[in-house]
């Protein structure tokens, strides 16, 4: 296809960790090296990470722990709990190592990144996926696969290619014709298609396009009118035509949630303030990070369902009168809807906060109210936030609400819990000679 002979226009790869969470825990512990191991998600409920030798047991990602622990055991399985903190700063070091390739990274999740390559030498790139393979592992002790094509879904078909034949390839993978394009495409479900979900891969099974090859060879002109403008890009994009810009991977949301399940269940209301506080600050430099404002907060209230106990779930909202980016703007908006929606005598197992209204913020443009003045600080509130954040990206503490610090009680249970030891003093790993 004349679209993919030469990489005309843009070169991609997609880099990614192969079981990242499995991967940072054995970098600092090696006695879980080539052993089973599983990672569990909140609250240390599913396992969420396995290990090849876990998987090879016949464990499956999402499983209760409590279920299958007593088994998991006896087999030897090391488990341990998610390490939030320890995975965030492993994967800035991993995006950090990516740039030394090329100035143009997109991260798209915590263990994987699309890289820009235009201009290298295409009967070269094989070779720079191996030096990036190879650098990440030598700099970081993580193992990376690499899929190299002429647009986002191509590298990444091409990555989840270097997964299935990963021993074979050497976790590199190039599509660099068209003999390879077919070959891999026709070997593709449609549910293995970047941006295809569940219902449209069946609507397409349905149509008689069973494989991606197939899809790849629809003109892009009636399924955008057939279907929809997304999936008229990805035809193109099969077909070596790269439709996404830098950027365009990492959509704004227009909805930020902010939730988490408790260590054990709450009847408090200050515990319950406090969790609701971490909440919106975290959401908070959610929206900021985006450079949008909201005009809708919303929280619920959650007791839990699987135990024999009353129940009492609640959701409320209420719109500010002026979009903002105010964490405690959103705070204060919160703590009013959480009073008249908490209900003594009940056990909650989850709080969250959703900002909605979603926009993109000017801060040279604002409604004015006669009845509400806070309008008249907001620009001054924004650049307080700049500075918080500012502040919390620097120090480790930083500045938090002080209903955050002052309770703990609203943690999330983590009984395996590993250290944190890249970025906590008291954490740090000892050497004994």
């Amino acid at each position: 296809m004349a679209a993919l002979d030469g990489y005309r226009g843009q070169v991609w790869a997609l880099v990614d960790v192969k079981s990242f969470y499995c991967a940072c825990e054995q970098i600092f512990d090696p006695k879980l090296v080539n052993k089973p191991l599983v990672v569990l998600s909140n609250n240390d409920g599913c396992c969420v990470a396995l290990s090849p030798q876990a998987k090879a047991l016949g464990i499956k990602r999402g499983a209760p722990w409590f279920k299958i622990e007593r088994e998991a055991r006896k087999m030897g399985v090391e488990v341990r709990s998610s390490n939030y903190t320890l995975y965030a700063d492993m994967s800035r070091r991993f995006i950090e190592e990516l740039h030394r390739f090329s100035p143009h990274v997109e991260q798209y999740s915590i263990d994987e990144a699309f890289i820009r390559l235009d201009g290298f030498k295409l009967d070269g790139l094989t070779q720079m996926g191996k030096d990036i393979r190879d650098t990440v592992y030598t700099h970081l002790g993580l193992p990376v696969r690499v899929g190299i094509g002429a647009s986002p879904t191509l590298a990444k078909l091409g990555n989840h290619a270097a997964k299935q034949f990963e021993q074979r390839v050497e976790g590199v993978i190039q599509i660099d014709n068209e003999e390879r394009r077919r070959w891999l495409l026709e070997r593709c479900s449609v549910q293995d298609i970047w941006g295809v979900g569940a219902k449209t891969a069946t609507r397409l099974h349905t149509s008689g396009i069973a494989n991606a090859l197939a899809l790849s060879e629809q003109n892009p002109a009636d399924m955008r009118r057939l279907w929809n403008v997304g999936l008229a890009r990805t035809v193109l994009e099969l077909q070596g035509v790269a439709c996404i810009e830098p950027g365009d991977i990492d959509e704004k949301r227009k909805q930020i949630l902010s939730s988490r399940s408790f260590g054990t269940d709450l009847t408090d209301l200050g515990d319950l303030n406090a969790a609701l506080a971490f909440h919106c600050q975290r959401a908070g430099e959610k929206l900021r990070r985006q450079h949008s404002q909201a005009s809708v907060v919303s929280v619920f209230l959650r007791t839990n369902r699987y135990k024999d106990l009353p129940q009492h779930n609640i959701s409320c909202a209420k719109e500010l009168m002026c979009p903002s980016q105010d964490s405690y703007r959103f705070l204060d908006t919160a703590i009013a809807l959480l009073k008249s929606a908490y209900r003594p005598g009940y056990a909650y197992q989850k709080i969250g906060v959703i900002l909605e209204g979603v926009t993109d913020a000017n801060n040279d443009q604002f409604q004015f109210d006669m009845f509400d003045s806070s309008v008249l600080e907001e620009v001054k509130r924004r650049d307080l936030m700049a500075i918080t954040d500012q502040m919390n990206a620097r120090f480790k503490n930083g500045v938090k609400p002080a209903s955050v610090i002052g309770s703990t009680n609203w943690h999330m249970r983590q009984a395996f819990r590993s250290n944190r030891w890249t970025t906590r003093l008291d954490e740090l790993q000892v050497a004994k000679c």
